[in-house]
């Protein structure tokens, strides 16, 4: 399976809103995992765009939402899920940002593959 993009992406938590540095990885069949480091070794959270995602929104398009210290709203990609929660990440820089937002529209429209499942790179 392949690897569409991966990097350090800041993810804020969903119950205590705090923001947490996480190794991510996008792959084809549109699961985005994150890890704690990039080893990939401490798997933490999975989300399965290809069927969840209902839109994407990244840097000022994101009103009403604040970015971990010493970093601008431009960077802050905004993922929408259908049960009506929100995956808040904040990149490095705007065009950062706006790179995981297209690649993320982009596994949404590809019908390479409509089943979702995670794939451990360990095995």
């Amino acid at each position: 399976m392949a690897l569409l993009k991966s990097g350090w992406l800041w993810r804020q938590t969903s119950i205590l809103k705090h923001w947490k540095l996480n190794w991510c990885d996008l792959w084809i069949d549109g699961t985005l995992a994150f890890y704690k480091t990039d080893s990939r070794r401490e798997f933490e959270h999975r989300v399965g765009l290809k069927t969840s995602c209902v839109s994407v929104k990244s840097g000022l398009e994101c009103a009403g939402l604040s970015p971990p210290e010493n970093h601008p709203r431009e960077n802050l990609v905004v993922v929408q899920l259908r049960d009506s929660t929100t995956v808040i990440l904040c990149a490095n820089s705007e065009d950062e940002a706006l790179a995981w937002k297209l690649t993320i529209l982009e596994v949404r429209r590809d019908p390479v593959s409509n089943s979702v499942y995670f794939y451990n790179v360990h095995h």
